[in-house]
């Protein structure tokens, strides 16, 4: 009893702000890109709104996303109040939800629900219904080319990924009778490292093969969808693409191609800015495209991809906190990011005349978010992460074990096919789970229905 008054008091002082007291405010922050530039010029800005009352201290966040999520796990395990915004994956929001607080009484009356996108939308909440989360900007997966080399050896846009494969390799072979480029220029880089962008590269490759990591509450992952999808990435890795795309980051392939040294890439929209800043080698050269589908079946493709902000249920300064999160999430502060990028999450900026001035490209994107593809985290709840790693380790160790000198000792089927139990393993550890939490909440409804009857017995 005396565990539940203590909480009961700390949430009752956590929710009061005495606004006559100046405070620190700590926010995470990722630095990819520009990113971090930018959140400091919204925290200097909302600094000022405060006339300085209140400061902000911005905690920079390691670059794999792996880490991050490893860092968040300490903090919530912990129960520490050190951090009180939080930059999250859209895919750990339900993962991470019981440690975030409700904002519904702080931001609510304030957020014009109706101009998020529904799929961004559905991950603003807790599975309790509960608003846990404000979205700073969404991603979505796809492909850059280089608009001057089609042209050049007259390839149209590839409209299938085995017609971007032969573009690819065949400018790729061109390309290469230039003695300077010989091994130095690709056809296409990706992203094929072991952390969680390999998951969302894969999920891309199998949603567009027609196939799905999880359907129906059911791992797929090993189906005629998903060993074509591996195999076309066995393919590339071949034939197509630089071997040290196997440890590569979108920073590290963003590299490769705005050196002037593949024909496409895989990647985000933060990166469109940056591969046409004036300084690199391929500035008013690029197109973009959504992940073609293959012709064996399946659609245009993207994961679904983007960061939120949230705010810790252990912070002292909950309703300072979530006003904060609330003003670097902003629509006009969306409108700012537009210039180097940034995917809006609100609607309407995707036909906001000032919007499409800065950046045309951004109305494209509208289509290819309404056609993104969500990485399985709702499926598999608090064990994502779990499921992500078994994904990219796996797949990683697929493409290595696929340039292995011994071509009789390389099974990737097998290797899909426990990928796939483990996974199965995982949807089930997570539907026991719901049914001891259903039970124990069926308990506690006992518990006070008894209480309710013994008082009423007075």
């Amino acid at each position: 009893m005396k565990k539940y008054l203590r909480l009961i008091a700390v949430a009752i002082s956590a929710g009061m702000l005495n606004c006559a007291q100046a405070y620190t405010i700590k926010i995470t922050s990722r630095s990819k890109g520009v990113e971090l530039e930018l959140l400091r010029k919204a925290v200097d800005e909302w600094m000022a709104k405060h006339n300085g009352e209140h400061k902000v201290e911005i905690i920079t966040l390691p670059h794999a996303s792996n880490e991050c999520f490893a860092l968040y796990q300490q903090w919530f395990g912990a129960e520490s109040f050190d951090v009180d915004v939080l930059q999250m994956d859209v895919a750990w929001v339900g993962v991470f939800s019981d440690c975030l607080a409700a904002l519904d009484e702080y931001c609510a009356k304030y957020l014009d629900m109706n101009d998020y996108f529904d799929i961004i939308k559905e991950n603003m909440y807790s599975s309790d219904g509960h608003l846990v989360a404000l979205p700073l900007y969404t991603d979505c997966g796809l492909f850059y080319y280089r608009k001057d080399l089609l042209e050049k050896y007259n390839r149209s846009v590839p409209k299938t990924l085995e017609e971007l494969y032969d573009t690819a390799l065949y400018i790729q072979t061109e390309e290469r009778k230039d003695e300077a480029k010989k091994n130095r220029f690709y056809g296409f880089i990706f992203q094929a490292k072991a952390f969680e962008i390999l998951t969302c590269n894969f999920l891309e490759m199998i949603d567009a093969c027609g196939g799905a990591i999880v359907k129906n509450g059911v791992a797929e992952i090993n189906s005629d969808n998903g060993i074509y999808a591996i195999e076309f990435l066995i393919k590339c890795l071949k034939n197509i693409t630089n071997r040290g795309v196997l440890t590569y980051s979108e920073e590290d392939a963003r590299g490769i191609f705005q050196s002037g040294n593949a024909v496409f890439i895989r990647n985000w929209p933060y990166a469109y800015a940056l591969m046409n800043d004036p300084s690199t080698a391929v500035a008013e050269k690029i197109g973009m495209m959504p992940i073609p589908p293959s012709a064996n079946g399946g659609k245009e493709s993207g994961a679904l991809g983007g960061w939120f902000m949230t705010v810790s249920k252990f912070s002292k300064n909950k309703a300072l906190a979530a006003d904060l999160a609330m003003y670097v999430t902003s629509k006009a502060q969306q409108k700012l990011r537009v210039a180097s990028s940034y995917l809006p999450t609100f609607k309407s900026l995707y036909s906001d005349k000032e919007v499409l001035e800065v950046n045309p490209f951004i109305a494209s994107m509208r289509e290819s978010l309404l056609n993104a593809v969500a990485r399985p985290s709702k499926a598999f709840g608090k064990n994502y992460s779990k499921a992500s790693s078994e994904i990219f380790n796996t797949i990683n160790t697929i493409l290595t074990d696929s340039l292995d000198e011994n071509p009789e000792d390389f099974n990737p089927q097998r290797l899909m096919k426990r990928l796939n139990d483990k996974l199965n393993a995982l949807l089930k550890k997570k539907q026991n789970e719901k049914s001891v939490d259903a039970a124990n909440d069926d308990g506690k409804v006992g518990f006070f229905k008894r209480i309710v009857n013994y008082v009423s017995g007075f």
